[in-house]
């Protein structure tokens, strides 16, 4: 009887093990969907998370709300890098765990009406949300144009896509936008016209990744091998 139980109790044990083969599920927030975050899906197509023992599962969720998740726990891995060392600089416990590029990707890509940053006077640009690093920089464009913050508006349309933002450029919903350089290609093709491109006239570590002070204390190794498949990826 004796035996029994001890092999009923090592069966119970052993069930309750993790699989050698088990992935470990983490979860990463985005921004928006575009280029700039195209070595999460490389590396998960690729399998180098799975090469480090982790599942990745890939949310989209602009800047602040992304914070707040990342903040709450619910995520673990937040791409608003801009917003959230913003946030951190106000006392937010996150950090900032890597940085994809040296200097900001975006292009400034306005209508064909508009000729310089200045003609943006009184116009709508398209940002990602309110308060991030879009609209943070943007504002700082006009300004040293010689415009004020108050001169234009912001127009927050975290979801839009190349397609939709080409679209509504050249019906003048809006007058200029943020995008990515394959978003300003199209748009030239379509007879838009690009103004500046951002990362010359504000070159800083861009596309950062964060990580919660609770989550860097405690699961040190678990970011190193979220780091080790990131950095894998082109």
């Amino acid at each position: 009887m004796t035996r029994f139980l001890f092999l009923v109790l090592l069966a119970v044990l052993l069930a309750s093990l993790p699989s050698p083969g088990a992935a470990e599920r983490v979860r990463t927030v985005v921004p928006r969907a575009t280029l700039n975050y195209l070595s999460i899906p490389i590396a998960e197509t690729k399998g180098f998370f799975r090469d480090q023992g982790l599942e990745n599962e890939t949310i989209v969720i602009p800047g602040s709300t992304a914070i707040a998740a990342l903040v709450s726990g619910n995520v673990d891995y937040s791409g608003a890098g801009g917003t959230g060392m913003r946030a951190a600089l106000r006392g937010a416990p996150i950090k900032a765990v890597m940085f994809q590029t040296e200097k900001v990707t975006w292009y400034l890509l306005a209508a064909e009406s508009i000729q310089k940053i200045s003609d943006l006077k009184g116009k709508r640009i398209a940002v990602g949300t309110v308060g991030d690093t879009q609209d943070t920089l943007i504002t700082m464009l006009v300004e040293r144009e010689g415009l004020s913050g108050r001169d234009i508006t912001r127009l927050a349309m975290p979801s839009r896509n190349t397609t939709s933002t080409i679209l509504s450029l050249k019906s003048g919903a809006f007058s200029a936008a943020v995008v990515n350089a394959d978003e300003s290609l199209l748009g030239e093709r379509e007879g838009l016209r690009t103004l500046a491109f951002i990362g010359d006239l504000f070159p800083y570590p861009f596309q950062g990744f964060m990580a919660t002070d609770k989550m860097i204390a405690e699961k040190p190794n678990d970011i190193k091998k979220w780091l080790r498949a990131m950095a894998r990826s082109p």
